[in-house]
């Protein structure tokens, strides 16, 4: 990852240096708008050229976009290159560190190609997270949302009392913080139970042979307004849980104070709720069709029932989907920010 290599590359040097290993460096960009699929052949170049070896793993050192192409471009190098994935972000620690599925964007729809190859190996080391842009840690945290919603009532109640804390101390890695060793624990204790909820719902169903998927909360809608927006992807799926959440509540999976409870959190957090680009409902309407597409003829849109537990909504026509945006708009703006994020733009973070 270009920004790992200018914080940690002299300390990555100087680690193989002192264990007398060799190895060969390739930086490659971190960046959204490079998710594509000439980056994951350029990876594949240059494995080609130093002679990868497929007995061999490549070490993957950075974030969520590194870890899906550099994983995509191992699927395809000898049909079965191993890796191990060293996360940098939460993004990557949480869910596309550990996860078998690997991917690049195309025709400006996120990940539509990708293989299923996970890494021999995952590390996430939150000491990493205190040099991330606030905003890149910040958009990461609905990654853990996502699984206290639909998997873990208890990790819910950790976001809701410790959330907003964990974002303004980075996960206890600055400030007085970092001396605070009640607060390391619960920081631990988060980033472990949402691994955990992760971890168990992809490799429950690694090839996606169903797609009764919890992890997908928040990942409906938004895939097709993401790259259009300019959103941060944690801020984009922010837009899609607390629609869901609002859809949860139409359908009588959970109650109002359930569903206000899940809005609040993505709020403290400084997440976003609702983004301009989801007034047009076209659009959105489009990006369902789509999804119906991908998931095999039908929608299975992840949503709480109740909060902490998994259920799906697969029927939502498109006049309801409409009406549905407008009483969700409504509703977010009586949100802090009016259910804007913070920072919610890529260019907002560099």
């Amino acid at each position: 990852d270009d920004k790992v290599e200018a914080l940690y590359g002299k300390e990555l040097d100087a680690y193989f240096a002192h264990h007398g290993i060799d190895y060969t460096k390739s930086i490659v960009s971190g960046n959204e708008v490079d998710k594509d699929i000439r980056n994951v052949e350029g990876i594949l170049v240059t494995l080609k050229k130093i002679g990868q070896g497929r007995h061999e793993p490549l070490l993957v050192v950075g974030g969520g976009v590194v870890a899906d192409i550099a994983g995509f471009a191992a699927a395809l190098y000898s049909r079965n290159t191993p890796y191990v994935m060293l996360c940098t972000s939460i993004v990557a620690g949480i869910d596309a560190g550990p996860s078998p599925r690997v991917c690049c964007n195309g025709f400006d729809y996120k990940n539509l190609y990708g293989a299923y190859h996970p890494p021999v190996l995952t590390i996430t080391d939150r000491s990493f997270w205190k040099t991330l842009h606030p905003g890149w840690l910040r958009h990461g945290v609905a990654e853990i949302i996502k699984m206290a919603v639909m998997k873990d009532l208890s990790l819910f109640k950790l976001m809701e009392e410790w959330g907003a804390k964990c974002v303004e101390t980075k996960f206890g890695t600055e400030g007085e913080s970092v001396d605070d060793p009640a607060f390391q624990d619960v920081c631990d204790l988060i980033v472990g139970k949402a691994m955990e909820g992760y971890v168990r719902s992809e490799y429950g169903n690694l090839w996606e042979t169903h797609q009764c998927r919890p992890h997908a909360y928040g990942h409906t809608w938004s895939p097709g307004y993401e790259l259009p927006s300019g959103m941060l992807h944690g801020h984009a799926v922010g837009t899609c849980m607390g629609f869901g959440a609002y859809l949860a509540l139409k359908a009588d999976f959970i109650t109002e104070t359930e569903m206000h409870r899940t809005l609040k959190v993505i709020s403290d957090c400084e997440l976003c709720l609702w983004h301009p680009i989801m007034e047009d409902g076209a659009a959105v309407w489009r990006s369902q069709v789509a999804m119906i597409e991908k998931r095999g003829g039908n929608l299975c849109a992840p949503l709480p029932r109740p909060l902490g537990s998994s259920g799906y909504l697969n029927d939502l026509a498109e006049d309801e989907l409409l009406s549905d945006l407008q009483a969700y708009k409504e509703l977010c703006l009586t949100y802090p920010r009016g259910g804007r994020g913070v920072e919610e733009h890529c260019v907002d973070v560099g």
